[in-house]
């Protein structure tokens, strides 16, 4: 009994002492935060009100040290996030290419962003300019990043088509001069068997100040079932002197080619061109290797058979 009387009276003591305690933070907080001060605080230099037409490329000094007076409960707002101090390019003058902020000229402009409970007393700095150049505009091509696989017997047969082919880029012509092509992001397709029509990411500007007319383009490309196919083709002869005579064989060679199955009644020997030129002759055989020179627009992957042509030249 007696313990549990001992140890009550000691938790008492303890709650008293604790009370007192906090009771002693709360009375430090509240004279810190009725107390006034002067206080130096670093604050984020933003511009604003920047014409459409122009952009901000740089400036002197990103932040800057002001000097404040004023109560703690006002001041300790400064103190939760990095205060940012907004300076109006209207208010500046323009001198060639930057505008410029001098204490001398504009340090009342910035008093007047503080209200009666917070008093800007000084500055650390006495000029701040902010870099500026016009905005342009340019054509710039679209080079695709592609890569297409397809289901075995298909094929496409015709070249794909994009929404556009160029895009407008605007910025400042220090950035845009050096941009001679904007990349898509590359488009990986597999086991194709049917008609694409989506779109493609274009690769995002490196730098902010550089606007893209568009985010994407349109991606076409129609996909057919093809055929592999067999022609029979002449060979010509070509850069044959007029008083020279040669015999060859054979006459003709068989052209294996791809074509989709709507179109392979369609093909005939004359869309193709094999020629031999004799001015790749080699002495040292009797050799001539034929070529494909010409073929119609709806086939793929054309290749001869045998290419190699045996010949003899009359005297």
């Amino acid at each position: 009994m007696f313990k549990k009387i001992r140890s009550v009276y000691k938790t008492r003591k303890f709650n008293v002492f604790l009370f007192f305690v906090l009771l002693a933070l709360v009375y430090s907080m509240l004279s810190k935060i009725t107390s006034n001060y002067t206080k130096t605080i670093v604050f984020a230099v933003k511009p604003v009100d920047i014409p459409s037409d122009q952009v901000v490329l740089d400036q002197s000094i990103d932040s800057i040290r002001l000097e404040l007076n004023g109560y703690g409960y006002n001041l300790a707002k400064y103190y939760i996030d990095q205060p940012i101090v907004e300076i109006s390019l209207n208010d500046l003058d323009k001198v060639k290419s930057k505008y410029q902020w001098t204490k001398q000229r504009n340090f009342s402009d910035l008093q007047e962003k503080f209200n009666e409970s917070v008093s800007l007393i000084s500055t650390s700095v006495n000029q701040i300019d902010f870099i500026i150049e016009q905005y342009e505009s340019k054509n710039v091509p679209v080079e695709l990043q592609l890569e297409l696989n397809y289901k075995s017997g298909f094929d496409s047969f015709q070249e794909y088509k994009l929404s556009k082919d160029s895009i407008t880029v605007t910025g400042p012509n220090s950035l845009i001069d050096t941009i001679n092509v904007i990349e898509t992001q590359k488009l990986v397709l597999n086991q194709i068997d049917s008609d694409i029509n989506s779109a493609i990411w274009l690769k995002p500007s490196e730098n902010q100040n550089v606007i893209y007319s568009e985010e994407s383009i349109g991606f076409q490309l129609k996909v057919e079932k093809f055929t592999e196919e067999s022609i029979k083709v002449p060979i010509t002869i070509v850069n044959i002197d007029d008083n020279m005579k040669i015999n060859y064989y054979p006459k003709v060679v068989s052209v294996l080619y791809r074509v989709s199955i709507k179109d392979y009644k369609a093909v005939n020997p004359m869309d193709f061109r094999v020629e031999c030129d004799l001015n790749t002759i080699n002495k040292d055989n009797s050799v001539l290797i034929s070529s494909i020179t010409k073929k119609p627009s709806n086939v793929k992957k054309s290749r001869i058979e045998n290419n190699q042509i045996q010949y003899v030249i009359i005297e």
